[in-house]
């Protein structure tokens, strides 16, 4: 059993994601079967494809991207000083943050972090199973297991 101590993570994550697609696949099926039922006339549908269009689109360029997920040095607390590669519109760059919580599910966790540099904001990342290794998933469902006996 690796001790809490011992523990310290430092993933690399993949930018792009077979199961969020699949998942935003699912989901704009579920929209087109329901606008379908709905019948509607061709000016509404028209205006439910441009404002989707729209919103995915301003989603997609305003969003950071994770790219990489480093865990404080182990004398600190895991929930302090916490590095962040993010790729945004102006290029890589490194965010440093406070961990607030962490959810697990079977196929993606959700991180809430507190940004402290490169100024003070809050942002929840979603990390779906395909885009760390095995070993790095294993780790990061360790600190879920922790934090949250910790918190419980």
């Amino acid at each position: 059993m690796i001790s809490l101590t011992s523990l310290r993570i430092d993933a690399p994550i993949k930018p792009a994601s077979y199961l969020r697609m699949l998942f935003y696949i699912v989901l704009a099926s579920v929209m087109v079967i329901l606008a379908g039922l709905a019948s509607l006339a061709l000016w509404q549908y028209v205006l439910i494809f441009v404002v989707s269009a729209a919103v995915v689109s301003y989603l997609a360029l305003s969003r950071p991207i994770l790219l990489h997920l480093s865990q404080p040095p182990l004398d600190k607390s895991v929930y302090q000083y916490w590095q962040l590669l993010m790729r945004t519109s102006r290029g890589d760059t490194l965010w440093q943050a406070e961990l607030a919580a962490v959810s697990s599910y079977q196929w993606v966790m959700c991180f809430q972090f507190i940004i402290k540099e490169p100024y003070q904001r809050h942002l929840s990342v979603t990390v779906f199973r395909d885009q760390v290794s095995t070993e790095h998933w294993r780790e990061l469902m360790i600190l879920v297991n922790t934090i949250s006996h910790k918190t419980s």
